[in-house]
C-alpha cells in the first residue's frame, strides 16, 4: 500500500487517504481545483466514497461527489453517461439533506443537461425543463455559486436554443451580463457574453468582453484557459472592424 501511495504521489501527485489521516472538505476541494488528469479525480472519488460509506448523510460530501462525477464525465469516452448519472444520484441525495444547496441544484441541472446533451434530446423538453428548473432555483439561492454558474448556464441555453424551444437572445445577455457582474473574474462569463453579443450583432461590446478574456488568459498554462482564449481569439479575429 505504501509504494502504491508513493507511486501515484510521486508520478501524478494524487493524495492516497488513509485512515489515519482523515480527508477534510477543505482538502478535497483544493485537489480538485488541481486537478487535470482521470486518474486524479478518480482518487478523489475513491476518497469521497470512503468517507460516504461511513456517513452517507452529509450534503456536502454528497454533492462534491457530484462534482468529482461530472469532471470525470468530461475525461471519460463510452463511460460518460455513467458518470453523469452518478452526478445526478450524489446532486439528488445532496438537495433531499439540505434542499437549500445551491451547488447541489447547479450540479444536477449542468449534468442533466449534458447527458441530455450527449444523448442528442434537447429538442426534448422533458430535459430543457429540469434543467431549467434546477439552474433558476440555484440563482434564487446563491446566484454567486460557482463564479456564477447557474447565470452562465442559464445564459448558454437561451443562446443555444432554438427560439421555438425557448431560445432567447435578449435572456441570454441578461443573464451572461449577471454571470460577468457577479463574477468579472471569470473568463468564461466572459466568452460566454461575447458570443451572444456577436450574435446580435453587437461588436463594440463583443469585442470589450473578448478583450477582458485576454488578460485573464495571458500567460496561463491552464488547459481550460487556453482553450476558452482560442476560441475568444478565433471570435476576435472574425469580428468585424
Amino acid at each position: 500500500m505504501y509504494l502504491i501511495a508513493f507511486f501515484l504521489i510521486f508520478v501524478f501527485g494524487v493524495p492516497v487517504a488513509s485512515g489515519q489521516n482523515p480527508t477534510t472538505l477543505a482538502e478535497i476541494d483544493t485537489l480538485h481545483e488541481k486537478s487535470q488528469l482521470q486518474i486524479e479525480y478518480q482518487s478523489i472519488a475513491s476518497q469521497i466514497e470512503k468517507v460516504l460509506a461511513g456517513n452517507p448523510n452529509q450534503y456536502q460530501w454528497q454533492w462534491r461527489q457530484a462534482r468529482t462525477q461530472y469532471s470525470l464525465a468530461k475525461k471519460a469516452g463510452e463511460s460518460k453517461n455513467d458518470h453523469y448519472d452518478l452526478c445526478i444520484l450524489h446532486s439528488s441525495r445532496a438537495i433531499e439533506l439540505q434542499p437549500d444547496s445551491a451547488i447541489s441544484y447547479f450540479y444536477r441541472g449542468l449534468c442533466r443537461g449534458k447527458q441530455g446533451e450527449m444523448k442528442g434530446v434537447w429538442a426534448s423538453l422533458g430535459i430543457i425543463e429540469p434543467f431549467e428548473e434546477d439552474m433558476k432555483k440555484a440563482v434564487e439561492l446563491d446566484p454567486k455559486v460557482n463564479h456564477a454558474g447557474p447565470h452562465r448556464a442559464l445564459g448558454k441555453l437561451y443562446l443555444e436554443l432554438p427560439f421555438f424551444l425557448g431560445g432567447n437572445s435578449d435572456k441570454s445577455v441578461f443573464h451572461l451580463k449577471e454571470a460577468v457582474r457577479l463574477a468579472p473574474d471569470y473568463a468564461e462569463n466572459h466568452l460566454g457574453l461575447a458570443q451572444v453579443l456577436v450574435k446580435k450583432g453587437n461588436s463594440t461590446q463583443a469585442r470589450e468582453s473578448l478583450h477582458k478574456l485576454m488578460q485573464l488568459t495571458d500567460n496561463t498554462q491552464d488547459e481550460k484557459l487556453l482553450s476558452l482564449r482560442e476560441e475568444g481569439m478565433e471570435l476576435l479575429e472574425n469580428l468585424s472592424p
